[in-house]
């Protein structure tokens, strides 16, 4: 599919399934996985790993000037499935962030933003967390939107959903009139056997390992769903830049449409926090 691929994530899981199955597609295609410990097996010799805590911004902010100053090839596509399954409430990383939310909004959309210049004007860009079920401005707290004081399991994953319809939307608008055609896609990918199951209390671990041996998928099929779906979303919805599709790759049909100022809200809370968890981290 495509001749050079990044994948945040990219060691274990759906992440691991997607960069297997984009370096197994062409020998031609070379195909960069980062997380914070590279794989025992790398099955193909056209993958390669850099080292990477997705859930502090001050290491992602370096991490992304030295690719960005390393390779003069741009990306074809940027997959970002980085994530932690977690009953635990606010954890904080040293930065000030929640850890669920610094890896599963914040530090994709940082990662996004200062990868755009190392894209193709025809890149995809994949976020895998859930593009499926309804999101809305009216589930966001919007007073508190990185929930210091609101914080649960259910509000985290609401924000992190919600916040990134909104960014994707916010994204495909920042190309009107450049020229450029890159496709955001939002992904939803279902229940997949990954061993985030592990992570879960012991007591959780025996009846999530049932449900998931009846309805989920492995990730190899997963990344099949994802990667197929991404490329004909990115087709249909060419015109419009963006896409939500849910866990065969399909389209998903109508999702809310932010307002601009619901849009600027996101993006200027976004970018404060970000930028102040930069600043904490480089203090640290």
């Amino acid at each position: 599919m495509a001749t050079r691929a990044l994948v945040i994530g990219g060691t274990g899981g759906i992440g691991y399934a997607m960069a297997c199955r984009l370096a197994a597609d062409s020998k031609q295609t070379t195909v960069l996985i980062s997380g914070r410990t590279q794989p025992q097996n790398i099955p193909h010799p056209n993958i390669e790993f850099r080292s990477l805590d997705a859930s502090s911004m001050s290491q992602i902010q370096q991490y992304t000037a030295a690719y960005k100053a390393s390779s003069a090839t741009p990306l074809d596509l940027l997959v970002l499935t980085q994530g932690i399954l977690t009953m635990a409430g606010r954890t904080e990383t040293p930065e000030g962030l929640d850890r669920k939310m610094a890896l599963h909004f914040y530090g994709r959309q940082l990662l996004i933003r200062e990868l755009l210049p190392a894209l193709k004007d025809d890149a995809k860009v994949v976020i895998v967390l859930d593009g499926l079920r309804g999101s809305a401005p009216a589930k966001l707290v919007w007073d508190d939107l990185d929930l210091k004081t609101h914080f649960s399991l259910a509000n985290a994953a609401n924000h992190c959903i919600s916040m990134t319809d909104a960014m994707v939307q916010g994204w495909a608008a920042q190309q009107e009139g450049t020229g450029k055609k890159i496709h955001f896609v939002h992904a939803y990918p279902g229940i997949v056997s990954t061993g985030l199951m592990d992570s879960l209390p012991w007591y959780m671990r025996g009846a999530a390992k049932m449900l998931g041996g009846l309805l989920a998928v492995s990730p190899e099929t997963c990344a099949e769903y994802m990667l197929n779906g991404t490329e004909e979303a990115a087709k249909e919805r060419a015109a419009v830049g963006w896409s939500c599709i849910d866990d065969k790759g399909r389209v998903v049909a109508k999702k809310p449409e932010w307002t601009k100022e619901e849009i600027k809200k996101v993006e200027e809370h976004t970018w404060k926090v970000v930028e102040e968890a930069i600043k904490a981290g480089g203090e640290a």
